[in-house]
């Protein structure tokens, strides 16, 4: 009976802690630096701005280097601390795909780029904007 009122109550300390993580809403304005590493060692980095909705684990949106240049956000999901989602730039062919984790109030991580047959890497660090 003991085993089982101490499993019972694991189980139930576990609960918060999964809600909590599900608890997270990205919705509203971040701005965020992706920085790209040529293969000469070179860097360059360029700012974005990203406009979420979250819904549930849905993810919506735009994203852009100005207000002017915004994208869709499709294929959003929010898996408790991981971010994922797609941008098809309209004016060409450039995929990015996000992978982001959100920890501590900031997204990081990577974003890929497929152009033409062509593909790049660059770090993604965001924060919500004031």
């Amino acid at each position: 009976m003991k085993r089982l009122a101490a499993i019972a109550l694991l189980a139930l300390a576990l609960v918060p802690a999964t809600a909590a993580a599900q608890a997270t809403d990205l919705t509203g304005n971040w701005n965020a630096k992706f920085t790209m590493t040529r293969p000469d060692g070179t860097s360059q980095s360029i700012t974005f701005t990203f406009h979420f909705t979250q819904k549930g684990k849905v993810l919506s949106g735009t994203i852009g280097p100005t207000p002017e240049r915004q994208w869709k956000v499709e294929k959003g999901v929010v898996d408790g601390a991981k971010v994922t989602f797609v941008v098809q730039q309209p004016e060409g062919p450039t995929l990015r795909s996000f992978t982001l984790t959100h920890a501590k109030g900031r997204l990081t991580g990577t974003m890929k780029l497929e152009r033409g047959g062509d593909t790049g890497e660059a770090t993604v660090d965001a924060e919500r904007a004031k």
